[in-house]
């Protein structure tokens, strides 16, 4: 059975999709604390500060397995055209072109490179660096203790502190791995010419440790939240890098509706033409240095293509 919506409603777009969007960020912002709060002290009471970070971080991991199951998949294999309206690329998937060697191409290098890449760097690299974080600065360890639980006003300041703090350092170090002399180490992500979800965490060793990690990493150290709001932010960047791959721009998306958040078919605009558009969850530096002009004309293209 198939459902349509025509046309389609666009990320930022005035609609019920973009309330529906506003109202997951609410309920991220809202009603997790008083629903981790007493689960806090059973998880984290147990461990050192160094291991509590890295179990922080790993917390990706089973909410990756999510996003893939709830909101990857129902799109991919069900092929309604309610879903595909919102399809960025309007070719084929790499698993549904008739061409058997892209088939080959995808199931026999691709994927099995990505599950390997993505592997090390959720369930190795990153926590491996929040724990070095802390043997390196044992005084920007988070707390995990509720007795200084932040209140809405706490985390919506450092939420907006870090944010400012990770987009900043993203847009630079990202730019910089598209440099000639770091490129060679980027240029695994751009394998993926047409996003899908598993390019979401497939980079090299070194392009995730400067590009990834390194920005989180030191958005910790410098506004050292409380280990919740740590909590709520890693959402945040997370679902942002996944929605950024998942090649559909939902408009019910929970980090594209608020006013300079950066679209989802902005990031496949950089994977198709491999420039421009280096930021993560907005488009202020892109805009400021002129980053974005390759995606404007790319967009317009793509919307007069539409209406043929």
């Amino acid at each position: 059975m198939k459902y349509i919506s025509s046309p389609p409603v666009m990320q930022g777009e005035p609609s019920i999709y973009m309330l529906i969007g506003a109202l997951q960020s609410a309920l991220w912002f809202f009603a997790l604390p008083p629903i981790c709060k007493p689960i806090w002290p059973l998880i984290f009471n147990q461990f050192t500060p160094q291991k509590s970070e890295m179990l922080l971080w790993l917390a990706v991991v089973p909410y990756f397995v999510m996003y893939v199951v709830f909101v990857a998949l129902p799109p991919y294999l069900l092929n309604w055209d309610f879903f595909e309206q919102f399809k960025i690329s309007k070719g084929p998937w790499p698993w549904q072109d008739e061409r058997l060697e892209v088939r080959e191409m995808f199931w026999n290098k691709l994927v099995r490179r990505s599950l390997v890449t993505s592997s090390m760097n959720l369930l190795v690299y990153l926590p491996l660096y929040a724990y070095m974080k802390i043997i390196l600065l044992p005084s920007r360890a988070l707390s995990f203790s509720v007795d200084d639980w932040p209140t809405h006003w706490e985390s919506l300041i450092h939420i907006v502190s870090s944010v400012i703090v990770h987009e900043f350092s993203f847009y630079w170090m990202h730019r910089l791995m598209h440099h000639p002399v770091l490129y060679k180490h980027h240029k695994v992500h751009h394998e993926y010419k047409q996003n899908m979800i598993l390019s979401a965490q497939h980079f090299n060793p070194i392009d995730f440790t400067l590009s990834i990690a390194g920005p989180i990493i030191l958005t910790s150290i410098l506004i050292r939240p409380h280990s919740f709001t740590q909590f709520q932010f890693g959402l945040c960047l997370f679902t942002t890098n996944l929605d950024d791959h998942l090649g559909y721009a939902f408009p019910w998306s929970p980090v594209r509706w608020y006013p300079g958040a950066a679209s989802t078919d902005a990031h496949e605009c950089h994977h198709s033409v491999n420039i421009g558009m280096y930021g993560h969850k907005l488009t202020i530096w892109d805009w400021a240095f002129a980053t974005d002009i390759v995606y404007q004309r790319w967009r317009d293209k793509q919307l007069q293509t539409a209406k043929m």
